[in-house]
């Protein structure tokens, strides 16, 4: 037991001593992309959010890590919705949802190098990288580049200025009987688009980068990114970081370990040394595991007795409703679809997520209907619906 501890004691020294190096060592800044609304490195968004709440005063504004499909419920009929990544793939769910949101008088910010999917489609939009359009690199030209509003609503006197390596692409194509060019490069090419759609309005910026720490605090950037946010209304903003970080949702109580280098080391050092530990011990101390017979499996004989049980006494109705419960839970769980209104909007979001034909969804879910409207149903209707949920669960299990 004395040795235990030894052990034990050396391996908290080694520990301290390595945490210890680790928070005197000088701080290296990470270069990567993200964005990030709490990212303090060159690249993060934290100076975007804490700007944000000078220009939207008495509003609020929210941060989440969901598709434009999953929050839509949840927007405000005026609010607007911010977006800042590298590639916007705006798919048919996010984009129908987007595009109804600011149809009806909302609005929404997208800052992005390249636009792509069924949103770039809908509104014939796309952008170019200059360098790469023109055949040159960043070192065959002067570091920095300018763009400026031309808008005349906006200050167009003033020229803003970043790395030309960061601030390359423009946008080539756009609907230009619904687009208002904002802000161009030094090229005189559009960098920043206001386009109409229904009683609202979308602000398209091709230049992300700009609104990264290491931007908005050189200069007069700042007046830059505050120009064209004001270009949206005063009103509640839903941030979501989806599109640059993913869902970003940790399933392990350490999140807040794991998430700094210096604390995630120390614990995996820990680990492997106490499994190391236990591995050694376990040689010197295991004894004999004497060998038990295994278990039957009588799952399949208790559901053969209940199912017999219902056929015997007629009660076909409780069974398939059964069914069908069993079935709402399979669509929430792998589809993340609401089964609350078996609607159209229902029936279009479970086609295209399940890959099975409208039709078939549609027989289905009429069916269902049909039996849950039933006082009681007859053994053909429920074979019926057994073999329409059978095929349902093969084909989207192909899918």
């Amino acid at each position: 037991m004395k040795k235990d501890w030894k052990y034990l004691l050396y391996l908290s020294v080694a520990i301290g001593l390595f945490i210890t190096v680790k928070l005197l060592s000088p701080r290296q800044h990470n270069w990567t992309i993200t964005y990030a609304h709490d990212d303090r490195n060159p690249y993060g968004g934290y100076a975007l959010n804490e700007v944000l709440p000078s220009l939207f005063e008495k509003h609020t504004i929210r941060h989440s890590y969901q598709t434009l499909y999953e929050i839509k419920d949840s927007l405000k009929l005026a609010g607007s919705i911010l977006i800042v990544c590298t590639d916007f793939k705006g798919h048919r769910e996010d984009a129908h949802a987007l595009l109804k949101h600011v149809e009806v008088g909302g609005s929404a910010f997208i800052s992005a190098e390249e636009f792509w999917g069924d949103f770039a489609d809908t509104l014939k939009l796309a952008t170019v990288d200059h360098l790469f359009k023109n055949g040159t690199t960043v070192f065959a030209q002067e570091d920095t580049t300018s763009i400026h509003f031309i808008n005349t609503s906006l200050d167009t006197s003033a020229h803003y200025y970043f790395s030309r390596g960061n601030i390359r692409n423009y946008f080539n194509e756009f609907d230009t009987t619904r687009t208002t060019v904002l802000a161009v490069n030094e090229d005189g090419k559009p960098v920043t688009i206001r386009v109409k759609w229904g009683q609202g309005n979308l602000i398209l910026n091709s230049t992300p980068l700009a609104f990264t720490n290491i931007y908005l605090l050189s200069r007069n950037n700042h007046e830059y990114i505050s120009t064209m946010l004001s270009c949206l209304p005063e009103d509640d903003v839903e941030w979501t970081e989806y599109y640059q970080l993913g869902r970003m949702e940790s399933g392990t109580p350490l999140r807040f370990i794991l998430s700094d280098e210096s604390l995630r080391w120390a614990y995996y050092i820990l680990v492997l040394s106490l499994l190391a530990f236990m591995i050694f011990e376990m040689k010197r101390k295991q004894r004999i595991i004497p060998v038990l017979p295994s278990l039957t499996n009588t799952s399949l004989e208790f559901i053969g007795t209940i199912g017999n049980l219902y056929y015997q006494n007629g009660d076909h109705k409780n069974a398939a409703l059964k069914k069908i419960n069993f079935l709402f839970d399979h669509i929430r769980a792998k589809f993340w679809l609401s089964t609350t209104r078996l609607n159209d909007d229902f029936v279009q979001a479970l086609s295209a997520k399940s890959g099975i034909a409208i039709n078939e969804v549609t027989e289905l879910v009429a069916t269902i209907l049909r039996v849950q409207s039933k006082a009681q149903i007859s053994g053909d209707e429920l074979i019926d619906l057994n073999e329409k949920l059978e095929k349902f669960y093969n084909t989207s299990a192909r899918g």
